[in-house]
């Protein structure tokens, strides 16, 4: 009889260290899905009725364009990274070869924006 509590004991441990393992690899999955999950990002193209426009560059605000505050980034490789803080309001410029209009992102949650070279490419992640 001690030996069936034993054995039952046991694997009622197994099983909670199981149930363990799969709570704390379920976490990490969501965690790093999370992390990927974008803020915004520049359109590669924007088009009206002249044409279509390639993506040429970016720039990041604090606060609204008309606040002139742009925020300069760090250079690394082959890509410009900015490093938000929490209470930072940035906007993220995105700006079109042949032509004056460009889109302006809210990028609110961001904590982190990069620019890739060519093609280029611009987001901003949480």
């Amino acid at each position: 009889m001690f030996l069936m509590m034993g054995i039952n004991s046991m694997l009622s441990n197994n099983r909670k260290i199981v149930i363990l393992f799969t709570s704390l690899l379920l976490n990490i999955i969501s965690i790093n899905c999370y992390a990927q999950t974008l803020v915004v990002s520049c359109p590669a193209t924007f088009s009206d009725e002249h044409g279509t426009y390639r993506l040429i560059n970016v720039s990041l605000y604090d606060g609204p364009v008309c606040m002139k505050a742009a925020l300069v980034p760090e250079f690394k490789k082959d890509k410009q990274i900015w490093v938000l803080d929490t209470l930072m309001d940035p906007s993220l410029v995105c700006e079109y070869a042949g032509t004056n209009h460009y889109i302006v992102l809210d990028a609110k949650g961001a904590t982190y924006c990069e620019k890739k070279g060519v093609p280029v490419q611009a987001k901003c992640m949480p």
